[in-house]
């Protein structure tokens, strides 16, 4: 029952601790600036491949809400494969007048022409050794704006090509066949096909994640060292240890800190996914861009949606408990540190070891997707099963499919055995720590205490 005399009054401090930094300024204002950018950038993320598409007009839609000032359209094919007369439905739609100005059209005094009269466009159509250049030159004057040339000019350039194509003896179907876009996809044989979005978006986004978690470790790592170091510079531990034991103080800190950590962590994923599912309706309200970027927005949703594939309830749980156990490992260690110092200004050099192991963990943790064979394999096992590096890991391999249930389990189930083992490290020294004071405790200190308890 030793351990239950020891963690007493643990609620208190849980309690006191979660109330205290949910309150305060630094909390509220870091959440919703997080929630804010993290929706921004799923949103934009979902509706700017739309957005670039509809501006550009590189897809021949005209019209709309825009304003037609183009009145007149001089016309110069030069290779004779059509005339004047194949875009009398330019007239016809857009009442625009197109002008046949022959093959042998004096194409410098055009130019001139069209560069001091105002609502014109002057579009050439050229042979050249790798197929056909169409230009659209407007006046100087800003009547027609580049957004207008150019959707004029990709409009014209689609008849010409359906005419040229039709000439050569294609039917409506065949020429329809031969406009189709074709996709290259590739996989490891007897896996699910994937293409290059799709494979981008499984290099980023275990990145991402990874980037969040250790961001929030971090931040409530060194906010749970930078709380216990204040109540023992400030004396103030002196007066709270009078009535719990040392190990409930930095029990009831970690909980309160790691469940802060995960309510803000909850609500990021909360604000990405709302992001993206505004961006699908919205992003379907513009013109689809894949004919001007290559990629479209639902294209891109569709590959998060597939990169996202196993994100199961079993996942979900899987990943908060990595989550939580993760926090817990990093932030006894950030209490232990935190206890070793007897002013401020030490913390923050005391804390550096800590921030290199972080480091090299956060790195493991997506820098083995980069590796290919045995080297690459090996990487991604190490990056499971370490401590310093699985909390990154683990929640990222889960979410793209790069481990299974069981495999997590059994990882995480090793994250727990350090997580055990730290805190009877913890335990061990704590009490004698924390009412240190003098020169800053070092490693080899920590480790004699912990032998001579």
């Amino acid at each position: 029952m030793k351990l239950g005399r020891d963690t007493y009054g643990w609620k208190n401090v849980f309690a006191f601790t979660f109330r205290q930094t949910a309150k305060s300024r630094a909390f509220k204002a870091s959440s919703v600036i997080i929630i804010i950018a993290v929706f921004a950038m799923t949103l934009l993320a979902g509706i700017l491949p739309g957005l670039i598409g509809s501006s550009s007009g590189s897809d021949g839609n005209i019209g709309g809400d825009t304003e037609i000032t183009l009145k007149n359209i001089y016309l110069a094919d030069t290779t004779g494969i059509t005339s004047g007369a194949d875009y009398e439905i330019i007239h016809d739609t857009y009442k625009v007048n197109v002008t046949d100005c022959g093959k042998d059209a004096d194409i410098t005094a055009l130019t001139e022409k069209v560069k001091n009269e105002a609502n014109s466009l002057l579009v050439t159509i050229e042979a050249t050794d790798n197929g056909y250049d169409i230009c659209a030159s407007r006046p100087g004057d800003g009547s027609v704006s580049t957004d207008m040339a150019n959707s004029f000019g990709e409009l014209i350039k689609t008849y010409f090509d359906n005419i040229r194509l039709a000439k050569a003896g294609l039917s409506a179907e065949q020429i329809q066949a031969a406009f189709r876009t074709s996709a290259v996809y590739s996989s490891v044989a007897g896996e699910p096909t994937e293409n290059q979005i799709g494979f981008i978006v499984k290099m980023i986004f275990p990145m991402l994640s990874s980037l969040i978690l250790f961001m929030l470790i971090f931040i409530y790592g060194q906010m749970v060292a930078q709380s216990i170091a204040q109540e023992k510079t400030s004396k103030v531990m002196e007066l709270l240890l009078t009535s719990v034991r040392p190990l409930a103080v930095i029990i009831g800190k970690i909980l309160a800190m790691g469940s802060l950590a995960l309510l803000q962590f909850l609500m990021i994923i909360a604000s990405g996914v709302l992001g993206i599912a505004v961006s699908s309706p919205v992003s379907s309200m513009f013109v689809d861009s894949a004919d001007a970027t290559g990629v479209s927005a639902n294209q891109i949703i569709t590959e998060i949606g597939n990169a996202l594939g196993g994100f199961s309830p079993a996942v979900i749980v899987l990943i908060i408990v990595v989550f939580i156990v993760g926090f817990i490992f990093f932030a006894l260690i950030a209490g232990l540190i935190g206890a070793t110092v007897s002013r401020m200004e030490d913390l923050n050099s005391a804390m550096q070891p800590m921030a290199i192991f972080g480091i090299i963990g956060f790195y493991l943790a997506y820098f083995p997707s980069s590796f290919d064979g045995e080297e690459g394999g090996f990487l991604k096992l190490l990056s499971y099963y370490l401590p310093i590096s699985s909390p990154f890991s683990i929640p990222s391999a889960l979410l793209t499919g790069a481990i299974d249930i069981t495999q997590a389990l059994v990882a995480v189930l090793v994250l727990c055995v350090f997580v055990v083992l730290m805190a009877l490290l913890v335990a061990r020294v704590y009490e004698q720590v924390i009412l240190h004071t003098g020169n800053r405790l070092k490693m080899s200190d920590i480790i004699g205490l912990a032998r001579n308890k």
